[in-house]
C-alpha cells in the first residue's frame, strides 16, 4: 500500500510540476505588444473621428491566447466629447477585437485584426437635456 501512495504523489508531484512550467502559446512581452498597439489604433481612430474628443482613458484592456494562433482583446475605453449645447459629454465604449497570428520574423510576429466588436456604449452628459412631453391625461367622456 505505501508503494501505491508513494507512485500517486509521484504522479501528482510530476503533473503539477508541468502544468505550472508550460510555456504559454503567447507569450506575455507579445500580450503588451499587441495591447499598446490596438489602444494606439484606437486613439488615432477616435482622434481622427471625433477631433474635439479628449481625455481618452481605457478603463479596462486585457488579452487572452484563444488558441496558438488566435488573440482575443476585451477593452473599456471613455472619452469626453464636447458639444456646444450640454457641455461635455462623457461616452463608454465596451468591445473586443479577434487577432490572427499573420507573418513571423525572428525579430517579430504580425497579428492581423480581423474582427472588431462593439458591445456597448454608455453616454453622460455634462449638462441635462431637457426633455418636454404632454401629460398624457385624456379627456373625461361625456355620457
Amino acid at each position: 500500500m505505501k508503494i501505491v501512495s508513494v507512485v500517486l504523489f509521484a504522479v501528482a508531484l510530476i503533473g503539477s510540476w508541468r502544468l505550472v512550467h508550460v510555456t504559454p502559446p503567447v507569450p506575455e512581452a507579445m500580450h503588451v505588444g499587441i495591447q499598446n498597439d490596438l489602444k494606439n489604433i484606437i486613439a488615432e481612430y477616435v482622434q481622427k473621428s471625433l477631433p474635439n474628443s479628449k481625455n481618452l482613458r481605457f478603463e479596462k484592456f486585457w488579452t487572452e491566447a484563444v488558441k496558438k494562433d488566435k488573440v482575443k482583446a476585451t477593452f473599456v475605453y471613455t472619452f469626453e466629447d464636447p458639444s456646444q449645447d450640454n457641455g461635455n459629454t462623457e461616452i463608454e465604449i465596451t468591445g473586443t477585437a479577434m487577432l490572427d497570428r499573420g507573418e513571423e520574423t525572428s525579430d517579430n510576429v504580425t497579428w492581423n485584426l480581423n474582427q472588431l466588436n462593439i458591445q456597448d456604449s454608455a453616454v453622460q452628459f455634462e449638462e441635462p437635456i431637457h426633455i418636454t412631453a404632454d401629460k398624457g391625461e385624456t379627456p373625461a367622456k361625456e355620457d
